[in-house]
């Protein structure tokens, strides 16, 4: 029991999953994105393959299909050869383990994958062997219904990245607050068309779902006085006014949060940048300073 979700953006898709894993009446924490090539997260090119996956169903048979599609792909020249192969490989997969398992017995195993190669980019989801291409969203597990329902009223196929990433952690805050089974971490992930495939700072995705609770309260209150009529537009007037300086000043108070935490990873990065030059160097001078001894090593023998 699981929530996974994909959403088309206007560069490119975006994969969201939690983290709880349920077996039988344990429960335990398990991070269901898996983007490949690992070497390339975040440092890939438009024209680069990348492929990101998650399931839902039975973990080890999950694990196999995403290893053996990712396996198998690798190698594609194209975005359609990729897609092709994946799909290829979930069928062939299915039916050789369906030949191994009495009939009735083969786990069950539904994926949403998105690919993405030569500045472009397409989502996918298959139940069993049976896949399907996306062109707007797609979720599995058993939240799919909460994230389909929140993805019909505020999705649309050109939203920007930055809006995407938000409706992800909204649909994610939303399953694991109303739907048995969904929990434990939200996890996004994009496939960027103009490359920096990557996961989403854990810390963004916390911000945006607190953000989301504090503004969801706002903004529900305004639709139900919108369409009420028994207000006089006076009254409805101060309520919308209300409204937009209440929500003005948590966006100011948010940007501050935001910008803050910025100036920080870019401190990090400088000093990590820093450390790793001045670690350079001192491998640079230890190598030299062995290459002196050495030298002076055969002169004395000489």
């Amino acid at each position: 029991m699981t929530i996974v979700a994909g959403f088309r953006f206007n560069t490119g898709v975006i994969l969201c999953a939690d983290t709880q894993e349920t077996i039988l009446h344990a429960k335990t924490s398990v991070p269901k994105l898996r983007l490949e090539p690992a070497i390339k997260i975040g440092r890939d090119s438009p024209d680069d393959l990348m492929i990101a996956m998650a399931g839902a169903g039975d973990g080890p048979f999950i694990d196999k299909l995403i290893e053996l599609a990712w396996e198998k792909a690798s190698t594609a020249a194209t975005l359609n050869d990729a897609c092709t192969t994946i799909e290829t490989t979930i069928k062939e997969t299915h039916k050789e383990y369906g030949e191994i398992f009495q009939p009735g017995y083969l786990p069950s195993a539904e994926l949403i994958y998105g690919v993405k190669m030569h500045g472009d980019s397409k989502l996918f989801s298959s139940t069993g062997p049976i896949v399907n291409e996306k062109q707007v969203y797609g979720s599995i597990g058993a939240g799919y219904y909460m994230a389909d329902f929140l993805a019909a009223r505020m999705h649309k196929r050109y939203i920007p990245g930055s809006s995407a990433v938000i409706l992800a952690a909204y649909v994610l805050f939303q399953c694991k607050e109303h739907v048995d089974g969904c929990g434990g971490e939200s996890h996004i992930l994009t496939l960027n068309e103009d490359g920096s495939s990557n996961f989403i700072d854990p810390w963004r995705v916390n911000f945006a779902t607190q953000q989301l609770q504090v503004h969801d309260s706002y903004i529900s209150n305004l639709l139900l006085s919108a369409p009420d009529y028994s207000l006089s537009d006076d009254q409805f007037k101060q309520q919308l006014q209300a409204a937009s300086i209440t929500i003005d000043l948590i966006r100011n108070s948010g940007r501050r949060t935001s910008d803050s935490h910025d100036r920080f990873l870019d401190a990090m990065k400088e000093s990590n940048e820093e450390l790793r030059s001045g670690l350079e160097r001192h491998a640079e001078q230890e190598k030299e300073r062995k290459a002196q001894r050495a030298a002076a090593s055969r002169k004395k023998q000489a």
